[in-house]
């Protein structure tokens, strides 16, 4: 058994409240270990490393700090028969806003944002290095205005009703080769209109999708065989397109950065269980131009017109990811986005629809708690940030 064991309940953390946990000592351990003194240390950073032309520039800012001692020897003892002895801490994050954790490395670039409780073993002597036990917990920003919110949106996916659609859509134009006429594409996604979106509640949302075909005379699609596809073919299942969440991070490491842009989340069916997903496919429908001779009442069957196609989708989906934020090195902004693809070269139709993504919690949360606003399968990102050597630079602190 190793000579310290730092033991925290599963909480989701906000700024300014207490982190509490006990520290298991093993005093045989102990004892081999040589150990004098044990404290404390509760840590927030954020870490920057960027690496250009072989030159790499890194900047780390302390977020969160407190101390706390422990025991030393000739203090408390575990009882007659027993080796262990498990002293409770109690450590203080500040008030001031704090960053979700957070963690994006690519070649040459790395952003991290970390929170941990560190038992320290001093072991004295300038040759002997101190032993260090380090776990990390989860913390999200506090969010008072967006736990209303929550509430509302879970009933919103309860009952379908009360919803103030917010509409964002992008149409193009493609065509099938480099030459010829051009179809119509388009793409619109309502989501709930909301100043912020927070984490963990059911979101309702609905993908419509429209194609518009090349003319075409009425004799010539009278005479168009019903099992052949029409160019720009419409999604028949949900499968078929793409819907995700898309994540722009700025990172800044003295004077270097970078901007990337990554997929963090893919929806797929049925994200959110509160409502299954319902698809509504309809079938192609010829439509005559508006300055059309049909419109004019005639069934000249030259009368030229288009192929229309519809398909659209409906469900729930749920954020599971950092929350909008800003610090002077990292900054994180999100997007949803909707993917259409379509045959041919560029043709892609992708509409991307910016989200400012909070909470919704303002007092931490057990993540086991009854009742609370969060799956029990949560990504393990929350709870496992990957503490690392960046906690170990003050080895005989």
């Amino acid at each position: 058994m190793p000579a310290l064991t730092v033991h925290l309940k599963p909480t989701l953390f906000v700024p300014g409240c207490l982190v509490e946990g006990e520290v298991e000592l093993n005093f045989r351990a102990l004892q081999d270990a040589k150990i004098e003194e044990v404290h404390v240390k509760l840590r927030g950073i954020a870490k920057t490393a960027i690496t250009y032309d072989k030159t790499t520039l890194i900047e780390i800012i302390s977020l969160a700090r407190d101390d706390a001692s422990l025991w030393s020897r000739g203090g408390a003892y575990p009882l007659p028969g027993e080796d262990s002895l498990r002293i409770p801490f109690r450590l203080q994050l500040p008030i001031d806003p704090l960053p979700p954790p957070f963690r994006q490395t690519r070649f040459g670039q790395i952003g991290k944002i970390g929170y941990a409780v560190t038992a320290v073993g001093v072991r004295p002597g300038a040759l002997r290095l101190n032993q260090r036990v380090n776990a990390a917990f989860p913390l999200v920003p506090k969010d008072t205005a967006g736990v209303s919110v929550r509430e509302k949106l879970a009933l919103m996916a309860i009952t379908g009703e009360g919803v103030d659609w917010r509409t964002e859509a992008k149409e193009e134009k493609i065509r099938r080769g480099l030459w010829g006429e051009y179809s119509t594409v388009r793409a619109e996604l309502k989501i709930p209109r909301l100043a912020t979106y927070p984490l963990f509640a059911p979101i309702p949302y609905v993908i419509k999708v429209k194609t518009i075909s090349t003319p075409i005379t009425r004799e010539k699609a009278g005479a168009y065989p019903a099992d052949k596809s029409v160019f720009p073919p419409c999604p028949e299942k949900y499968e078929a397109i793409q819907f995700k969440l898309r994540s722009h991070v700025f990172l800044k490491a003295h004077s270097f950065e970078s901007k990337t842009s990554v997929d963090t989340m893919v929806f797929p069916r049925n994200a959110g269980s509160e409502s299954p997903l319902t698809e509504d496919i309809t079938a192609r429908k010829w439509v005559p131009l508006e300055d059309s001779d049909e419109k004019k009442g005639s069934t000249s069957p030259d009368t030229k017109g288009t192929w229309v196609q519809e398909a659209t989708f409906r469900s729930t989906f749920r954020l599971d990811c950092p929350t909008t934020f800003a610090l002077s090195t990292i900054k994180c902004d999100h997007d949803l986005v909707v993917k259409v693809p379509f045959p041919g070269i560029k043709n892609d139709l992708i509409l991307s629809v910016p989200i400012i993504v909070t909470s919704g919690i303002d007092a931490p949360l057990a993540r086991d708690a009854p009742g609370a606003p969060m799956p029990s399968d949560l990504a393990p990102s929350y709870w496992d940030i990957g503490v690392d050597g960046d906690w170990d630079s003050d080895t005989k602190e």
